[in-house]
């Protein structure tokens, strides 16, 4: 019995052996195959910057109005000191840069205290800008005394002539003073919101009477070519 029981055993081993293997499944070779080819893809390569030829050229900074060329001053840039703009009435019916600067010297000024005077048709052309010395030298102003002197060290001050407590200025006054601020806050970096009036400083004076700040204000956020709305 026991023989018997080896024989069979032995005659599975047999069997066993030389049974074939079974052939392996074509598909799962082609894509273990196609899996060990396939390249590992690289990482991305870090971009160069943009060359200065594709970068977006800066804005072009406009050319000034026919009227500005004059308001530069001449022989030397104009000051960063410049944060603000007070606007004065001159307070007499008539008068001129050259009559202002000889009343202010008989105060025992140095000279002409406004850095601009705007004719009212009197002694000036009406609505004709004079550029004082104060402006040509970036001088320091004499037009806004306050406690710390700041209007006077940081202020342009601007006079039409005229006494507009009982009158209006013209029409050609309020459009050069247009230009004018533009020109100003455009050239100095100055807000809009910072051109005031003598008496919103000081709040002891009339000046500039019904002159009106706020559409001033309104005219210097404005280009330098756009038409002048009263």
């Amino acid at each position: 019995m026991r023989a018997w029981s080896l024989g069979l055993l032995a005659l599975g081993m047999v069997v066993l052996a030389c049974t074939p293997e079974p052939a392996p499944d074509p598909i799962r070779v082609r894509n273990k195959v196609t899996q060990k080819q396939t390249p590992r893809p690289a990482p991305p390569r870090p971009q160069p910057p943009p060359s200065r030829q594709t970068l977006a050229a800066p804005a072009p900074v406009p050319a000034p109005a026919p009227w500005e060329r004059a308001w530069y001053p001449r022989g030397c840039r104009i000051s960063s000191r410049w944060t603000t703009i007070v606007v004065h009435h001159s307070a007499t019916s008539t008068g001129s840069a050259a009559v202002f600067d000889r009343s202010h010297r008989a105060r025992g000024w140095d000279e002409l205290g406004y850095h601009f005077v705007i004719g009212n048709g009197t002694t000036t052309p009406d609505g004709f800008v004079e550029v004082g010395n104060r402006w040509t030298k970036q001088k320091h102003g004499a037009h806004c005394k306050t406690p710390n002197n700041y209007y006077n060290d940081h202020g342009i001050g601007i006079c039409l002539v005229g006494d507009f407590t009982s009158g209006r200025p013209t029409r050609a006054q309020m459009e050069s003073l247009a230009k004018l601020v533009r020109f100003l806050c455009r050239e100095c970096r100055i807000s809009p919101s910072q051109v005031v009036g003598h008496s919103q400083v000081t709040q002891r004076t009339a000046c500039p009477g019904c002159l009106s700040i706020a559409w001033v204000q309104r005219q210097a956020a404005l280009p330098a070519t756009a038409s002048v709305v009263p």
